[in-house]
């Protein structure tokens, strides 16, 4: 299994030039992005990844080490997330993986049909 924490992710907005600026609610996001974290992951690798649609998932390794510490500081957030659950990729999607994470392409919708 592999595991994703998604949130809702906060931007900053100036609605006129004489106003402050407001954090506002935005689209949902992975929960590095959407800046629900938590804790320290300075010791989890992050390599770079030059594909856009690429998405960052925990292994069962990383979800017992980094996960669950994301889940919990996403619901102290009190902003609206999820935790996705989903069977381990076909290898063809993996762009890349280690043992606390793996980075998977989405698959086309047109292979779901």
């Amino acid at each position: 299994m592999i595991y994703r924490v998604t949130g809702e992710s906060t931007v900053w907005v100036v609605s006129a030039p004489d106003e402050e600026a407001q954090e506002v609610p935005a689209r949902l996001a992975g929960a590095f992005v959407a800046g629900m974290g938590g804790g320290d992951w300075s010791d989890l690798p992050m390599p770079l990844i030059s594909h856009p649609r690429a998405r960052f998932w925990f292994t069962e390794d990383g979800w017992r080490r980094y996960g669950r510490r994301v889940a919990a500081a996403a619901a102290a957030s009190g902003r609206p997330y999820r935790v996705l659950r989903r069977k381990n990729p076909p290898v063809s999607s993996v762009v890349y993986r280690d043992r606390w994470q793996v980075a998977v392409l989405p698959v086309s919708r047109d292979l779901k049909r």
